[in-house]
């Protein structure tokens, strides 16, 4: 039997020994809680991340080539098993598209029922819900200030080429905006006739203008793209035997949200040049947009410029107006004579 001395030193170290043990317990547990927790967490947390990147990249790979971001396609291409993370990945990826990319992801407005064809309508009778349709697709908008979307600032992609992408954006632009200002609706002869006056009855450019050996392309080609990629929709109503089917265009769903009324009227006054109060009162009656005040000093200038021309007139020069009119009427002589 050993003496009482070694016992009770034996005892202290085994005392001291377990003391350790659970302090070192307790400072484990205080890590957990601190916000260590479950490792899964952290996995989880990742796995997370990484999907938000891929829906980013693949949203900018859709936009790239105008095809709509479907949600069909999210499920399909980014989440596969992690379908029901759609809510929690769709909003971080839209944060990291606005802090990163000034854009975000908005819905393209459902079809409009009246550009079905009769059968179309039947089928989608029979299966309407209660539910309010959505089209499930999506495309990137700007979310830069108004201040900030100026050509100098966001200038045409180079897909293939920048000039073939800025004629492109300026052909299917003005198509729509003539469309708008139709009504919402144009004829296919009307359209033709458009065109013609534009130059591009038969031919437009291409993506690569620059491309000596194919600088434009058929009209009816460029045509069907605009309605591939959502811009253009071209109803077609069959008449009874006998009789021409009449082709109406109208404006799509990606153009609706790309070029929208303020757009059309920001194009209108590039065309004009000038902003005049007439203007201005002419764009609120046809495209209800946000009224903008003509500061004094423009209209001392659009003033300055009335006067240069009449000056003009008085020394012989009939002023680019006069001249455009004779140029017309000449024209229109030629023509009589043929």
């Amino acid at each position: 039997m050993p003496p009482a001395p070694q016992r009770r030193r034996r005892q202290a170290v085994e005392e001291s020994d377990d003391e350790e043990i659970s302090q070192a317990h307790r400072a484990r547990a205080d890590d957990d809680s601190d916000g260590g927790g479950d490792p899964m967490e952290g996995v989880e947390r990742d796995e997370s991340s990484q999907l938000i990147k891929k829906l980013v990249r693949y949203a900018l790979a859709c936009e790239y080539s105008r095809t709509p971001i479907r949600r069909d396609g999210i499920k399909e291409r980014v989440l596969g098993p992690n379908g029901r993370e759609f809510k929690k990945v769709f909003a971080g990826a839209q944060k990291q598209l606005r802090a990163t990319f000034g854009m975000e992801m908005v819905e393209l407005p459902a079809r409009d029922r009246a550009l079905l064809t009769a059968d179309q309508k039947r089928k989608a009778a029979k299966s309407q819900t209660q539910k309010e349709a959505t089209s499930n697709a999506y495309i990137l908008v700007s979310t830069l200030p108004e201040a900030y979307r100026t050509p100098a600032i966001i200038t045409p992609s180079k897909v293939q080429s920048a000039d073939g992408e800025a004629a492109y954006a300026a052909l299917y632009s003005l198509i729509i905006a003539i469309i708008v200002l139709s009504g919402g609706e144009l004829s296919d002869p009307r359209l033709r006739r458009h065109l013609t006056r534009l130059n591009a009855g038969e031919n437009m450019p291409s993506a690569d203008p620059n491309n000596g050996n194919a600088p434009s392309e058929k009209t009816e080609l460029v045509l069907q793209r605009m309605i591939k990629q959502g811009y253009l929709v071209r109803v077609v109503e069959a008449k009874t035997q006998g009789d021409e089917d009449s082709v109406t265009w109208h404006v799509g769903p990606r153009g609706k949200m790309e070029v929208n009324n303020e757009a059309i009227a920001a194009l209108i006054r590039t065309v004009y040049g000038t902003r005049t109060a007439e203007l201005e009162a002419k764009l609120q009656v046809s495209l209800k947009v946000k009224e903008r005040k003509i500061d004094d000093a423009q209209a001392a200038e659009e003033g300055n410029g009335g006067e240069e021309e009449e000056a003009a007139a008085g020394n012989g020069d009939p002023g680019p107006s006069r001249r455009r009119g004779r140029r017309r009427a000449a024209a229109e002589e030629d023509g009589d004579d043929d």
